[in-house]
């Protein structure tokens, strides 16, 4: 029995592959492509906005925990940072929970109540409404974002 096999044809010197040009010109394009991306990512480093953002939630948390819980909650606004408690007892007491935990203003973010105080009081009585609206202005750099409390319990944030 006879096998025939053909010869192979030696392969041509531009055969299958890429060159090193083609390859660096890729990685050159994907290197690009990486800055772009990493450029376009928000930073780490608190924002002004994001703060009042943080800030308005907090705010309407605390007037829901008052509506549930059916107390007074406060919350304390001071140029270092701020604080709530509710009132038990005819007594006031920090409000439990993570959400709820004494906060320090980021480095950068400066507070002023809406009237120019240095400090101010948010009051959310038991059925959701505050006796003190309030406007906060929270300022950084350019920035600036208010964060408003009305006297129906609202928290809006905006300028």
């Amino acid at each position: 029995m006879r096998i025939f096999t053909q010869k192979a044809e030696p392969p041509s010197p531009r055969g299958n592959g890429f060159t090193l040009v083609e390859l660096m010109v890729v990685l050159a394009i994907m290197a690009l492509a990486a800055t772009i991306v990493a450029l376009t990512i928000p930073g780490e480093e608190p924002t002004v906005r994001s703060e009042a953002d943080r800030l308005a939630a907090r705010l309407a948390a605390a007037r829901d925990v008052a509506v549930i819980e059916g107390r007074s909650v406060s919350v304390n606004l001071a140029p270092s940072g701020y604080g709530f408690e509710r009132r038990i007892g005819g007594a006031w007491q920090p409000l439990p929970g993570r959400a709820f935990a004494q906060r320090n203003w980021p480095g950068g973010v400066r507070f002023v109540a809406g009237d120019g105080q240095a400090a101010a009081r948010v009051l959310f009585d038991r059925v959701g409404t505050s006796p003190t609206p309030q406007a906060v202005v929270l300022s950084g750099g350019d920035a600036q974002e208010i964060v408003r409390v009305s006297a129906t319990g609202e928290v809006s944030r905006g300028q």
